[in-house]
């Protein structure tokens, strides 16, 4: 499935995100599926933080809030609930049930710190989502 959102998600993200991954083995294993997806990412900065192994979401809200500002665009591999919960935290009009293994969300912040957005409900817009069951069947 990681393989199958890395190619969709190098034919969609204009940069590349500097990549934050828990450390635990399942989601760096992952991180490994999108980059034989998308070769490239390997040219950009991945950071192992043992802070994203939470299943909670203010544990994610509160990794959110200490990242580096000069940092425009981020990802994240972490774990559920956590994930899905901070989502719909951050962008409650995107009514996401699950997050799946694999899934991306893309969200946008206007102007703001990291800080203030992660503190803020509703702080985020979806720009696109994507799960590894809608993309079966996608050409490489």
């Amino acid at each position: 499935a990681a393989p199958l959102i890395g190619r969709a998600m190098a034919a969609r993200v204009p940069t590349h995100p500097t990549f934050f991954v828990s450390t635990a083995r399942r989601a760096r294993e992952t991180y490994r599926g999108l980059l034989k997806g998308w070769p490239t990412l390997e040219q950009s900065p991945v950071s192992e933080e043992r802070t994203l192994y939470t299943f909670s979401w203010d544990g994610l809200r509160d990794w959110l809030s200490q990242c580096d500002d000069g940092l425009d665009n981020v990802a994240v591999i972490g774990h559920n609930p956590a994930m899905t919960d901070f989502i719909n935290h951050l962008c409650p009009s995107l009514e996401l049930d699950n997050l799946p293994t694999a899934g991306w969300v893309w969200l946008r912040f206007e102007d703001v710190s990291w800080s203030e957005a992660a503190l803020a409900v509703s702080s985020a817009s979806a720009m696109a989502s994507l799960r590894p069951k809608t993309l079966v069947g996608e050409a490489p």
